[in-house]
């Protein structure tokens, strides 16, 4: 148990989660498994940070304020803040 503990520790140092609930789009992050969705795109809010996001079709399928638009390295739609790109809608 103390291990557990310990573990937890190190981890929120990081920035990481233990054994808490997956971060929301707009969330900060720091990897794809702290994400609800998957995806933690560095740029996504428009800025140097990390965040949680989400990958889309739309824009109807994005938060208030977002945009379906932007590629991963994987070419993969994903909603970010600010104007569409030409890939995006």
């Amino acid at each position: 148990m103390r291990a557990l503990a310990l573990a937890c520790v190190f981890f929120s140092l990081l920035g990481s989660t233990c054994g808490g609930e997956p971060k929301n789009v707009g969330e900060p992050c720091s990897d794809n498994d702290e994400c609800a969705r998957g995806l933690c795109v560095q740029g996504a809010g428009g800025g140097d940070e990390a965040l949680c996001t989400r990958s889309c079709a739309s824009s109807d399928e994005c938060p208030n304020g977002w945009t379906c638009s932007g590629a991963t390295q994987d070419n993969v739609l994903i909603c970010r803040r600010g104007d569409a790109t030409p890939f995006g809608q």
